[in-house]
């Protein structure tokens, strides 16, 4: 049944005006940090809602934290699923819960809400410290620390992935990668609702919610027994 109310569900929502929000009982919350556990469980959610039918699934996000790895496994399971869906951010989010809004197909906010662009870290690597600087009249370290040859490839690894990540989130948001990472750089920025609408970022500020409850799916497990026959063996004679 939800098959086919699908495509007409996902017509009337997409078609509303952008300050309406009509919600219905797919939804996700994307709470707490957006680290690679936690996307994988939002990944599982976004798939076995996806196995049920066609029509929106809605992402509430209020996540503040996270890492660039969580963020880029939600986007690629947005990207795989049929189901069209619906970033709704609902309080002021920064870091990984401003990254991860874009990356959805539609992207509505909460008037009273906002989206703060910050650094997203890397999982697993820390940013490296930069050197301290002399003080005036002191000298200067005669040795400088080693770093391991592991460690190396891991910031290697780490400057990469984070390079392709805000590539991927510029693009999004429709600015030069160079220029987002220039602004990351220096801190970070905020949006408001209207100037996040205005940078067509979002689609949307919502001033109206309505839920239209679908109907449910029910699913069938059904058990296959075999037949399970026992014969003897005559040994191999030696």
């Amino acid at each position: 049944m939800l098959r086919t109310l699908g495509p007409l569900l996902i017509a009337l929502t997409l078609s509303l005006p952008a300050h309406a929000l009509e919600l219905t009982q797919r939804q996700i919350p994307v709470s707490g940090s957006l680290n690679v556990a936690g996307a994988a469980k939002i990944a599982d959610k976004i798939l076995d809602l996806e196995s049920a039918g066609t029509a929106p699934i809605y992402l509430i996000i209020t996540a503040t934290e996270g890492t660039a790895q969580g963020v880029l496994l939600v986007a690629d399971t947005i990207q795989s699923v049929q189901s069209p869906v619906v970033a709704v951010v609902v309080t002021q989010v920064h870091g990984a819960g401003s990254a991860v809004a874009p990356f959805a197909d539609r992207v509505v906010i909460y008037p009273s809400a906002g989206m703060v662009f910050t650094e997203v870290p890397y999982e697993g690597v820390k940013k490296p410290e930069p050197p301290k600087p002399v003080a005036d009249g002191a000298e200067a370290p005669k040795e400088v620390p080693k770093v391991e040859p592991g460690e190396v490839l891991l910031q290697k690894a780490r400057t990469s992935f984070l390079d392709r990540f805000w590539e991927r989130v510029a693009h999004r948001i429709h600015w030069k990668s160079q220029t987002l990472h220039a602004r990351i750089e220096e801190g970070g920025f905020i949006l408001t609702p209207e100037e996040a609408l205005e940078q067509k970022i979002v689609d949307g500020v919502v001033d109206r919610i309505t839920l239209l409850r679908l109907p449910e799916v029910k699913r069938e497990l059904k058990t296959v027994v075999t037949e399970k026959k026992e014969r003897t063996v005559a040994p191999k004679p030696e």
